[in-house]
């Protein structure tokens, strides 16, 4: 008796079944492994950060609008060319040009310094590496100037040519290596011209200055000349002298005041008036500035900054 043959058209089925279902299964499991990334977003500096920045300050208005005034880049300090620079701009030798430690907020933490408000919220929403140029209004940033520090005076003014000193303000103005003998002739260190001393004690030195008609000195910085000598006549002779200063010297002088020993830059010439300006506030103060600003790191709030 034949037997009769039992067909392989099931297993065959049942074969491809299973073959399909496994390469959808590594299909969905290659997918789910390979599929690309939700790109991430990049950090940008919030409030509370610390970061390090490059900068450059630039004068917006003033009499040195145009010019650098601070910069953390060794190439621009340098580059006078390029990037002129502001009367009070210093150098601060090579090794002092690095980036600048700043916290983004309005108080210090740590090594990371607080910046003008301006300055540090610019900052604010910017990403590593990418640089910005922010103006500043003087609200923003070092404020408005106090009026008394500034100083308009006469062009052509006058000195006394006596003067009464105690021996502690004669050493103070002309040091202590001038003889306080009556007689002693000498240069006087601010003004060039020859003093004499006419008489001294243990309370008083009384010194007569002897410039001549035409002299040409320089107190503060610039010169001025000597137009007229008075009498001595009653001890109430005066030198006049002119300020020969003209407007194009308006952002070319920067000084300390010999009289007072502070710091000034001469804001303004009025040849109509005949007067000029000083200026004792900060040149920083009063003016807008422009800064270009590189962001070289962020720490974030909640990470620990290498100070």
């Amino acid at each position: 008796m034949v037997e009769r043959k039992r067909s392989l058209w099931p297993l065959v089925i049942l074969s491809l079944v299973v073959i399909i279902a496994g390469a959808g299964g590594a299909y969905a499991l290659h997918a789910t492994l390979f599929q690309p990334l939700a790109p991430s977003q990049p950090l940008v500096v919030q409030e509370g950060d610390n970061v390090t920045v490059n900068y450059i300050g630039i004068f917006g208005t003033g009499p040195d609008a145009g010019k650098v005034f601070d910069t953390s880049l060794l190439n621009v300090a340098l580059d006078n060319s390029s990037f002129p620079k502001a009367m009070d701009f210093q150098f601060r030798g090579a090794a002092g040009y690095t980036p600048l430690k700043a916290h983004v907020g309005p108080q210090s933490e740590g090594a990371y310094t607080s910046l003008i408000p301006g300055f540090w919220t610019a900052l604010i929403g910017v990403q590593g590496n990418q640089t910005i140029t922010t103006v500043i209004p003087p609200s923003a940033g070092y404020g408005f100037p106090d009026p008394a520090k500034i100083q308009t005076l006469p062009l052509i003014g006058t000195v006394p040519m006596i003067q009464y000193y105690t021996p502690a303000a004669f050493a103070s103005a002309f040091g202590s290596g001038v003889s306080e003998q009556t007689g002693t002739v000498f240069t006087d260190p601010h003004y060039g011209w020859p003093d004499v001393i006419l008489s001294g004690n243990t309370t008083t030195i009384v010194v007569e200055s002897a410039p001549y008609v035409g002299e040409v000195v320089s107190p503060f910085g610039w010169p001025a000349t000597v137009i007229d000598v008075s009498s001595t006549t009653n001890a109430s002779g005066t030198i006049t002298l002119s300020n020969d200063l003209t407007p194009s010297d308006v952002g070319q002088i920067h000084g300390t005041n010999w009289q007072n020993g502070q710091p000034f830059y001469l804001s303004a010439v009025n040849l109509q008036a005949g007067t000029y300006t000083l200026d004792y506030n900060p040149e920083v103060v009063g003016n807008t500035l422009i800064f270009t600003i590189t962001v070289v790191d962020i720490f974030p709030g909640n990470a620990t900054a290498v100070a």
